[in-house]
């Protein structure tokens, strides 16, 4: 193998057998035929990982994700020698450190100073060794006096923190982390990746498997696609996370339908024009997956009117529904639209929306009109009975990537008091995507354009 290549992975496959009853595997073990003497399986096969083939490079980063399920932890095991492959090879060159578990390699019952002492005696260091890395484990790990208890007293992220630290301080040649780090707290988390960038500058390659689509944009030079076993795509992080995102709600069938049809555009794109592959690029950047539906969603009742649909769209001045999206790119700007009905007349009238985080924490939102209820001689809205109208919320492209939720309310103000008519919770959801990297400060991007320097002494730099 290259000297320049950490570990290759070569048709690697795993498969299980599933039995009905613990008595089938016992006459299959002894016996394996039927009553006339015919070979007979009692079994049925289960491939959690199917012909995957990858190289990684020293001091680069894959990045392997997956829905749950997938095969991304049993490939990591066969990657390590934990488990045995039922077809293919894998080639490693050195040390390996992993981290497929909380508390992996830990007895519950040896204190933590023990662990660190047995962990690393089991992955090859010297007792010289060790106690050479024994202050900086530690110290890294920062867990204290704990370091002398027993594991099984420690909570989970004690755990992972002395966890990662041996593994990360054993000089590794490859390390692989299985969404170990997802149970750190930020600072913690922080403080990994810092010292994964320094392994990698001396050569150690990393195999990642997260959940998070931004730490593999961030920290990942190639990302490895898996699903129900098979490996789907390899290619650069922000094409593979994009693909990850887009798929993530649909069914076996649509994976099956999206890779029939990226295949097929894959090979018309050899004889196509390049204006053609451009065009086919930008239409992957927004689309609309009617599997996006949140799970928190609240409609309160009506008192009066109500709002009767809320949509997405990205073209200016398109309120057509046949445009709506709920996947697009970070940095573009976007539209909310509302859609109403009065069942009776209704006074001093004003329409709002808002988008929420994950975490309920509210980004933006808008009021029309926007003095509403403001003052006393604030606009006010009349809607006679029976009126449908829409209503346009206007939105620029500095939410970060992630998921939003959408909520809006109608509502009325009398003599200063404000009351709902009509109010609905996380209605729909939008997801922004991460495709290049980026710096995240503060809770969304208002920034206009690049800032301007201007130098007060010295030359301005070429």
């Amino acid at each position: 193998m290259n000297d320049n290549i950490a570990i290759r992975a070569n048709g690697l496959s795993k498969c299980y057998r599933i039995y009905d009853h613990p008595r089938d595997r016992l006459i299959q073990a002894i016996w394996g035929r039927d009553r006339f003497g015919k070979p007979k399986l009692r079994y049925r096969e289960f491939w959690a990982l199917k012909d995957v083939s990858f190289k990684l490079a020293r001091g680069q980063t894959l990045g392997v994700v997956g829905r749950n399920g997938s095969g991304k932890s049993t490939l990591l095991q066969l990657l390590c020698g934990t488990l045995l492959p039922t077809n293919g090879k894998v080639e490693t060159k050195g040390r390996i450190g992993a981290l497929l578990e909380l508390g992996s390699g830990f007895n519950p019952e040896f204190s933590g100073l023990d662990n660190v002492y047995l962990n690393a005696s089991l992955l090859g260091l010297s007792q010289t060794e060790i106690e050479s890395q024994l202050d900086a484990i530690l110290s890294f790990a920062d867990i204290g006096d704990f370091v002398d208890q027993p594991v099984k007293t420690y909570s989970s992220g004690m755990a992972v923190r002395l966890a990662f630290a041996v593994q990360a301080h054993i000089n590794p040649d490859l390390l692989v982390v299985d969404e170990a780090l997802a149970v750190g707290d930020e600072l913690f988390q922080k403080k990994c990746y810092a010292h994964l960038n320094q392994l990698k500058e001396q050569g150690t390659a990393v195999l990642l498997v997260t959940h998070s689509c931004p730490q593999i944009i961030q920290h990942c030079d190639q990302a490895l696609l898996l699903h129900r076993g098979r490996m789907r795509m390899l290619n650069t992080p922000a094409k593979v996370t994009t693909t990850y995102q887009r798929l993530m709600n649909e069914s076996d069938k649509g994976w099956d339908e999206y890779f029939e049809e990226y295949q097929a555009k894959e090979r018309r794109n050899t004889c196509t024009s390049k204006s053609a592959q451009n065009q086919e690029q930008s239409n992957r950047k927004a689309w609309m997956d009617q599997k996006l539906v949140p799970k928190t969603t609240d409609i309160y009742q009506s008192k009066g009117g109500k709002i009767v649909d809320v949509w997405v769209t990205l073209k200016k001045g398109s309120t057509s529904k046949n445009d709506q999206v709920n996947h697009f790119e970070f940095g573009i700007d976007f539209s909310i639209h509302f859609e109403y009905e009065a069942q009776t007349a209704l006074q001093n009238v004003a329409m709002a929306c808002n988008l929420s985080g994950y975490d309920g924490q509210r980004i933006s939102g808008q009021c029309h009109p926007k003095d509403a209820g403001l003052r006393v001689e604030s606009q006010n809205t009349t809607i006679e009975q029976d009126s449908h109208w829409r209503t346009e919320f206007r939105f620029r492209g500095g939410f970060w990537p992630g998921i939003y939720f959408i909520s809006g309310g109608l509502l009325s103000y009398q003599d200063g008091e404000r009351s709902f008519i009509h109010r609905v919770i996380d209605i729909k959801a939008i997801r922004i995507l991460d495709t290049h990297l980026m710096h995240r400060i503060g809770a969304c991007s208002l920034g206009t354009e690049d800032a301007t320097v201007v130098y007060l002494t010295g030359r301005d730099p070429d």
